[in-house]
């Protein structure tokens, strides 16, 4: 099946890496379109721009999965007024969930994403913690991603405050991702949301923070988004809107990442902005349906995302990078957990863990 053969090629690909494979420090510069600008870098390496642009092209599918869960029952909050439910299942579309009231009132849920429909071999294992208390709910949620041979390819660590309800209501996410079994993390966000009946409103502010030899660098990327989201009678949510952003970038840990909202992103210079719009979906159990993402990046390039599936229901996102020329710059593909490879021109194929280009 697709996602099989995906999860290989990222093993390879990760296996590589640790011989010193990878992606080059003397990457090839492209001159950026934002010369003009004070406190704009004039020109960009390769790695500038698909690290730019696949940050642009991950955030919205990455955020999105974690506003959607505060309404899929991923984070035993109710669709309708953050109370707990119930909502634990068996093997059904490759995931399980079970559900778990604490003696202390909280409650743990474990949505668990298989590679097979026999739900034997586990991709990616989501645990949330909720609890409520004075009006304000929060919860805490650790995802762990596997390759087919159970091991670790990294670990994203969350946590949500949340007031109102997730019809009408705002909630705040700080998350961390840290790749393989290290200890300090690639990435770290702040996401900011709030939801009116049917309108939703978000600011992100996301830094990686990247020690490999090859980059020894921090990227930032600060978004807006609007859109509206709906919820049909089989639970599944429907995100359509457009998201603009900015792209940084700085000395390593020279970036700093406000901690309370908009989590603003400040140090570094300007690489350039972004403006996307498009649909993502996801399931009752908060996997990925499909995406379709279109739009400009730094440097005047473009991105195009599709989905597809196979008749299995394996989901498949396949990206592209475009130069203002139509020079092909870059390509992805992953599975709906957001693990696969990334492509450059050259041939250079680096993994992609959880929405995270992990570069060798």
């Amino acid at each position: 099946m697709r996602t099989t053969t995906i999860a290989a090629l990222v093993a390879a690909v990760m296996l590589a890496g640790c011989g010193g494979g990878g992606t080059s420090s003397s990457s090839p510069s492209i001159p950026s379109n934002n010369n003009g600008n004070t406190g704009t870098q004039s020109t960009l390496s390769t790695t500038d721009v698909v690290q730019s642009s696949t940050d642009a092209a991950f955030e919205p599918i990455d955020t999105s999965e974690s506003d959607a869960a505060l309404g899929n029952g991923s984070l035993g909050a109710s669709s309708h007024s953050r109370s707990t439910q119930s909502m634990p299942h068996g093997c059904r579309n490759r995931t399980t969930r079970t559900v778990t009231v604490n003696s202390d009132g909280s409650v743990t849920v474990e949505t668990i994403r298989y590679f097979d429909t026999a739900c034997t071999q586990p991709e990616r294992d989501a645990v949330a913690t909720f609890a409520s208390s004075g009006g304000t709910a929060t919860v805490a949620r650790t995802v762990t991603t596997f390759n087919q041979a159970h091991l670790q390819l990294g670990v994203r660590k969350s946590n949500y405050a949340l007031t109102g309800s997730t019809g009408n209501g705002s909630w705040t996410i700080t998350s961390a991702f840290y790749p393989g079994t290290a200890t300090t993390p690639l990435s770290q966000y702040g996401h900011a949301a709030s939801l009116n009946a049917s309108t939703y409103t978000a600011t992100t502010g996301r830094i990686v923070n990247d020690a490999k030899p090859s980059i020894n660098a921090s990227y930032g990327w600060q978004a807006a988004a609007n859109a509206t989201v709906s919820t049909d009678a089989n639970n599944n949510t429907t995100f359509t809107g457009t998201r603009n952003g900015t792209a940084s970038k700085g000395a390593l840990d020279g970036l700093t990442l406000s901690s309370a909202p908009p989590f603003t992103v400040s140090g570094g210079t300007t690489l350039g902005t972004s403006s996307l719009n498009g649909t993502i979906v996801f399931d009752a159990d908060g996997n990925l349906s499909s995406v379709t993402i279109n739009g400009t990046l730094v440097s005047g390039n473009t991105l195009a995302v599709t989905s597809s599936t196979d008749a299995n229901g394996n989901v498949t996102v396949n990206g592209t990078i475009t130069s203002p020329t139509g020079t092909q710059v870059a390509t992805f593909t992953t599975d709906a957990s957001g693990d696969g490879i990334l492509t450059l021109a050259n041939g250079t194929q680096v993994p992609i863990v959880d929405w995270h280009v992990v570069w060798a």
